[in-house]
């Protein structure tokens, strides 16, 4: 609340956004992180922004709202040369997976979602260097979507929240959240040192189970991997997100390319058979040409938060006051609508009635 310490455990994208958020309010916020900003899932995230398989119709929504709030937050922050909107491209080859995009398409459309079909000939304007195979009759376009450059918009959103009073304590982790009856009143943490506030909230991603248990509370998180790789610099005019058979690719500054084959947010294990991450890349390269020669600069593995139902986990918990969760997969793409809803929910007591089916309640 408004003059009290609100600590949280982790600020990836979407914790970095409730305490922007926060503290464009007026909350006092304290944001505690075991790690340093972007360290963790949400910088090793393909950070596509886009609503394009999001179902049912309530969960595509979220993520179109949210999608707005990126565009708002460009001028809210100052340029926000983290978003690239450009739209992205997205075809198939076989007859299972032309049907399936046209399903996509059609749904899409009904729902007002901005995507068109257009040719082969008229996708290679807007990215000369593809390669689409001769069998392919038309490419998907969805000129709304994009990609998020994730360390550098973390970085945005807590500086803005610093400038607005928010105190940012990396290297903090928590390990014990204090409660008097009913109530959370704060956290302690490793050091000892102990932080006192109206709400904890809880965005400690990956982690977010753990800080629940020590409030008393049991919420189902499991830990999905997954593994992006990144090529050394190349020489490419590639601008937007690409959805190519068996595989996705945008580019990552300085000419590198972060891509996966397999589909979007490839699951990776140890137990799984070895999987090269050159073998991925010449995968991407009949694709893409410009790659042909090029070599794997680095390979990250990201373990995404994931709500035992793969929907988002948002809101108070009942029967315990101060406690406050955010929990969903597309983190770059809903953190900036969770970072609205919270600070409404929790500073006005205005609880957003999109996020009826998607309350901690139904695990409790």
């Amino acid at each position: 609340m408004t003059g009290a310490d609100a600590p949280r455990s982790h600020h990836e994208d979407v914790g970095a956004n409730v305490a922007y958020r926060l503290a464009e309010r007026g909350a006092a916020v304290t944001v505690l992180d075991t790690g340093a900003p972007g360290a963790g899932t949400s910088g090793a995230s393909f950070a596509w922004t886009n609503s394009f398989g999001k179902t049912p119709r309530d969960y595509h929504d979220l993520n179109v709202a949210s999608m707005e709030e990126h565009v708002a937050l460009t001028k809210e922050l100052g340029g926000g040369g983290w978003l690239h909107q450009d739209g992205a491209l997205a075809w198939e080859e076989g007859p299972a997976g032309v049907a399936r995009l046209a399903q996509a398409v059609e749904r899409l459309a009904g729902w007002g979602y901005p995507i068109e079909r257009i040719s082969p000939r008229q996708a290679r304007e807007l990215e000369p260097d593809l390669h689409i195979a001769p069998a392919v009759a038309q490419v998907v376009w969805t000129p709304g979507e994009g990609y998020v450059e994730v360390v550098p918009f973390i970085g945005a959103l807590l500086a803005e929240a610093t400038r607005r009073g928010a105190r940012i304590l990396p290297g903090r982790r928590v390990t014990g959240v204090i409660r008097s009856g009913a109530r959370v009143r704060g956290v302690t943490t490793a050091d000892g040192a102990r932080f006192e506030a109206d709400w904890v909230v809880d965005c400690a991603g990956v982690a977010m189970d753990e800080i629940a248990r020590l409030a008393g509370v049991a919420i189902p998180i499991d830990r999905v991997p997954g593994r992006l790789i990144y090529t050394a610099p190349v020489a490419t005019t590639l601008r937007r997100p690409i959805h190519a058979p068996g595989c996705h690719f945008r580019p990552d500054g300085g000419g590198r390319i972060v891509l996966a084959e397999g589909a979007h947010d490839q699951v990776w294990a140890e137990a799984a058979p070895p999987w090269p991450p050159e073998g991925s890349l010449a995968v991407v390269a009949a694709h893409l040409p410009a790659l042909a020669g090029a070599r794997v600069e680095a390979t990250r593995i990201g373990l995404r938060p994931m709500p035992r139902d793969e929907r988002p986990m948002v809101g108070g918990i009942p029967g315990l006051e101060g406690f406050y969760v955010v929990a969903s997969h597309s983190g770059v793409t809903l953190g900036p609508l969770w970072g609205r809803v919270a600070a409404a929910e929790l500073l006005d007591g205005a609880l957003d009635p999109r996020l009826g089916p998607y309350r901690p309640t139904r695990f409790l």
